[in-house]
C-alpha cells in the first residue's frame, strides 16, 4: 500500500534542521517508518554505509556483535547515524575501534545542523555523567525491571479477571495497567535487546517500529519536520507553528481524546494491511498481545464477549497512552516548535537543542514509579536514552552544575501547565520571532 508522501522544500532560517545558512535539503514526510528511514537513506549522504560525523564506516562484519543488538545497526544502515552515536555511547570506547571499520570521507556535508564539538555543552556534560556513573547506586535500575514485571503482572490478571467477572471496571484497570506497562517497556527498547522492551507489543504497537519513529527520530531530531511523532499526528494534530484550519485549530481540542482512542488499532491496522498487500513486514512480536484474549476465552469460554472486553481494555489503554505522551514534555508554546526561530550557527550543539525543545514536569521528577510510567526525567532521558530511568535522578546535580557552567535553562514546569499549554500549541499559528535564551558561559 502506497503511503501519503509529502515532498517539500524547506526554506528560511526558521526551518531548524532542514534549511540553516544556505543548507536544503529534501525530506520526505511520511508515517511508514521504512519510508522515513529511506528518505534519511536518499539524503544523509551515507552512500549505503554507516555516516558518523564526515567519516563513513562499513560495520557489516560487526553488526551481530554490536552489544546493543544487531537491529539498530541493521535498521540504520545507509544513513547518518551522528546524532545516535554521540547520545547512545558514553564512553570513549566505541570511538577508539571505529578506526578499523572507517572506509573514507563523505562526499556532501552534513543535512543536520547540529555539532557535537569537544568541550561544548553536551561533550562536557556526557564526560562528567560517564565519571559520575560508577558512583550511581545500581538499585533503582534493578527496581525499574522490578516495575516493570509487575505491571505487565497486574495488567495480564486484571484482563483475566474483567473476563471472568464480565466486569468493564476492572477491564478499565487493565487498560490503565497496559498503558503504564508500555510506558515503562519504552525504558528498556531504548536499551540493548531485552525481553522487558516486548512488554510494549502487548499495546498492538511494535517495539521495533517504535525504535525508528521515537529513538531514531523523535529523540535525535526533537520537534522538527523530521520527527516522525509530529508528521505522523497531521493533519489531525498540527503542533508546528504554520497555518491551520480553524477545526484543526480548536476543534482537535474536542476530538482528541476519539484520536487518542485509535491509536493501537489505527497503527496494528495499518500495520495488517501492509502485509496482506506486500507480503513483508511480519514480525513474531505482532502475535503477543493476542495471547491475552486467548487465556480470555479460556476462562469463560465465550468467544464474542472476550472480543468486546479485549477492544474496551485496548481502548482504554490507548487513550491513556495518548494523554500521557502527548502532555509529557514536548508541546507547549515555551517549547522550540520548528518554525520558530532557531538558536545561531554558533550554539546548534545538539544537547543544548534537546533542552530548547523539552519542558519537565515537578510534579513527576522524584519519584521512580511516576518517571517510569510517565515518561518523566523527560530532559535527562532524551540527552541519555540509554541509562535506565531509575538512575537519572542521581545525575540531576552535575547536570544542573554543568547547565550554570554553560548559561542553558533547564524548563520546569507543571503537569496541568504542560496540559494548557498543548492545546495552546494546537492553536498556535504565528512562530516565535526570538530564539531560545543565547549561551552565556561562566567565566
Amino acid at each position: 500500500m502506497d503511503c501519503f508522501v509529502t515532498k517539500q522544500k524547506m526554506t528560511g532560517a526558521n526551518h531548524l534542521v532542514w534549511e540553516l545558512n544556505t543548507l536544503r535539503i529534501e525530506i520526505i514526510l511520511c508515517i511508514r517508518q521504512k519510508t522515513w528511514l529511506a528518505g534519511k537513506r536518499a539524503d544523509d549522504g551515507a552512500e549505503g554505509l554507516w555516516r558518523i560525523h564526515d567519516d563513513l564506516y562499513d560495520f557489516c562484519s560487526f553488526v551481530n556483535d554490536h552489544p546493543g543488538g544487531r537491529e539498530w545497526l541493521s535498521l540504520t544502515k545507509g544513513t547518518d547515524i551522528t546524532e545516535a552515536f554521540e547520545s547512545h555511547h558514553l564512553s570513549q570506547v566505541p570511538k577508539k575501534m571505529m578506526g578499523k571499520f572507517f572506509v573514507r570521507k563523505a562526499r556532501q556535508a552534513r543535512n543536520s545542523p547540529f555539532t557535537f564539538h569537544e568541550n561544548d555543552f553536551y561533550d562536557t556534560l556526557k564526560k562528567k555523567i560517564y565519571k559520575e556513573l560508577p558512583n550511581i547506586p545500581k538499585a533503582p535500575a534493578a527496581r525499574s525491571k522490578f516495575l516493570a514485571d509487575i505491571l505487565f503482572f497486574c495488567y495480564l490478571s486484571a484482563a483475566l479477571l474483567a473476563a471472568y467477572f464480565k466486569s468493564f471496571t476492572i477491564g478499565t484497570a487493565a487498560g490503565i495497567f497496559l498503558c503504564l506497562t508500555a510506558v515503562a517497556a519504552h525504558n528498556f527498547f531504548h536499551q540493548r535487546d531485552n525481553f522487558r522492551m516486548y512488554y510494549f507489543d502487548f499495546t498492538l504497537l511494535r517495539s521495533r517500529d517504535w525504535r525508528i519513529s521515537h529513538a531514531l527520530s523523535h529523540h535525535l531530531y526533537t520537534n522538527t519536520v523530521n520527527d516522525l511523532e509530529i508528521s505522523s499526528l497531521e493533519p489531525f494534530l498540527q503542533y508546528l507553528p504554520t497555518k491551520k484550519h480553524f477545526v484543526i485549530r480548536y476543534m482537535s481540542w474536542i476530538y482528541s481524546p476519539l484520536f487518542y482512542a485509535f491509536i493501537y488499532i489505527g497503527q496494528f491496522t495499518k500495520n495488517l494491511t501492509e502485509i496482506m498487500i506486500t507480503g513483508q513486514g511480519f514480525t513474531w512480536e505482532m502475535l503477543l498481545p493476542f495471547t491475552v484474549p486467548i487465556l480470555m476465552v479460556a476462562i469463560t469460554k465465550e468467544v464474542t464477549y472476550v472480543v468486546i472486553m479485549f477492544l474496551w481494555i485496548i481502548v482504554v489503554s490507548s487513550i491513556h497512552f495518548g494523554v500521557v505522551g502527548l502532555n509529557a514534555a514536548h508541546h507547549h508554546p515555551d517549547i522550540f516548535h520548528d518554525g520558530d526561530t532557531p538558536r545561531s550557527k554558533e550554539e546548534m550543539d545538539w544537547g543544548i537543542y534537546q533542552l530548547d525543545a523539552v519542558m519537565d514536569r515537578k510534579d513527576i521528577t522524584g519519584s521512580h514509579f511516576l518517571v517510569l510510567t510517565n515518561f518523566g526525567d523527560h530532559a535527562l532521558h532524551h540527552l541519555f536514552p540509554t541509562i535506565d530511568h531509575g538512575l537519572l535522578e542521581h545525575m540531576y546535580p552535575v547536570f544542573l552544575e554543568t547547565c550554570k557552567e554553560f548559561g542553558i535553562e533547564w524548563k520546569l514546569s507543571s503537569q496541568f501547565e504542560l496540559i494548557k499549554g498543548q492545546y495552546r500549541q494546537l492553536a498556535k499559528t504565528i512562530p516565535n520571532r526570538y530564539p531560545p535564551k543565547a549561551l552565556v558561559k561562566e567565566n
